[in-house]
This record gives C-alpha cells, sequence and structure tokens, in this order.
C-alpha cells in the first residue's frame, strides 16, 4: 500500500478535517531555512512534534520566460504542517486563519508555516542559483472540491537583492500528490513567470497526541 492508516496521505482524509496538509510549525521557529536542510539527506523526519497534520515534498517544475516559452528549471525540497493551538498560546508564531472549539470547549487556532528551499537554473544549464521561501504567514484556508486544498497568506522570498517579505502567497494541495506554490509575480519582479511552482507530495503524517 502506498500508505498504511498511521500515515495519512494529504486529500480527503486529512482536508476533511478542516485542517489541511499545510503548514509546518515548531521545526521552524527561528524561521531560518538554509539550503535544502531537510533532505539533501533523504531526511523528512521533523523531530518533535505536537499534535497536527504534517507534510513534505519535492520541487520540480519549470517556468517560463516573459514570452510564455520554457526557461527555467526549479528543483529543491518543501516542508508544511498546521496545528492547533490554544488562542494566544503561540502568539509569535505566524497568525490562525480561522477559529475552532475543541472536544474540552476551548477556543482553538489554526497554526502553521511553509518552507521551500530549491536551485533554479537555466535550461541551457547557466545561471545556477538558489531561492528560499519561509516566514508563511496563513490567512485563508479553502477547498475548492473534496481532492484540493488551498493556504493563502504571505511569506518571504529570498531574491538576488536581498529577502523581499510580505509576498502574497498561494500554496495547493492537489488530489494527495502534487502541490502548487504561487507567488504574487508583481512582488517578485516576476522572477518566476506567470505559473505557479510545482511539486510532489512525498510524505504527510498525522500526529495526533
Amino acid at each position: 500500500m502506498k500508505h498504511n492508516q498511521i500515515v495519512i496521505v494529504i486529500g480527503a482524509a486529512l482536508l476533511t478535517t478542516g485542517i489541511g496538509f499545510i503548514l509546518m510549525n515548531s521545526p521552524f521557529e527561528s524561521n531560518q531555512v538554509a539550503a535544502y536542510p531537510m533532505d539533501q539527506r533523504g531526511d523528512h523526519n521533523y523531530g518533535m512534534m505536537k499534535p497536527g497534520h504534517y507534510a513534505a515534498g519535492t520541487i520540480s517544475s519549470i517556468q517560463n520566460d516573459e514570452n510564455g516559452n520554457p526557461a527555467w528549471v526549479l528543483s529543491g525540497y518543501w516542508k508544511a504542517s498546521v496545528t492547533e493551538d490554544e488562542t494566544g498560546e503561540n502568539g509569535n508564531q505566524s497568525s490562525s486563519a480561522s477559529n475552532s472549539t475543541s472536544a474540552m470547549g476551548k477556543d482553538m487556532s489554526k497554526n502553521g508555516q511553509f518552507v521551500a528551499s530549491f536551485d533554479m537554473v537555466r535550461t541551457n544549464g547557466s545561471a545556477l542559483h538558489q531561492h528560499q521561501i519561509d516566514n508563511f504567514t496563513l490567512t485563508e484556508i479553502s477547498m475548492p472540491n473534496n481532492n484540493t486544498a488551498v493556504f493563502n497568506g504571505t511569506s518571504t522570498v529570498t531574491m538576488k537583492d536581498g529577502p523581499v517579505s510580505n509576498v502574497p502567497t498561494s500554496v495547493t494541495g492537489m488530489d494527495d500528490n502534487v502541490v502548487s506554490i504561487y507567488l504574487d509575480p508583481s512582488a517578485v519582479n516576476n522572477h518566476f513567470g506567470d505559473t505557479p511552482i510545482y511539486g510532489t507530495i512525498t510524505k504527510a503524517v498525522q500526529i495526533r497526541k
């Protein structure tokens, strides 16, 4: 089987919880992302985690130039999670997208983070460089259909002249297998073209307690 009952693949099983698959928590509290810190060694582990949903995967994408022609190859890794905390418990972490009430009657808020690190190189092999995405702030979660979850917010993206903050960011999980990362082109000087950055979902885990 692709996943057993302990490893819950992103999709209906996760999405119907209202939490979804996305947005990382405590392992990235420092909001620092070294180049491929989690996966150059083939390591998708998160260390100690609080209850919630965690996911990881690869970035493998072709981005177009200003004329709509394939021009750049992107390759790297991403991690994400979403957790619920009592309202106000983690005020220094990313803002909650919505509030809910736990079985114990406590007000809960969804907290999460998304981080990515990837190479970008021209299709002819030149101009190799790296980008990182972190400091994701979740503002909205939606489900256009049973197999799709969309997580909107803002993030910080490293660019040639330095990090660009408050970049409108939309992360979408599709049919348990594909992730798309859309960075507002106007905020990053159209650096990634006008299409999303695509990748795969290779691991999704639910921590119950």
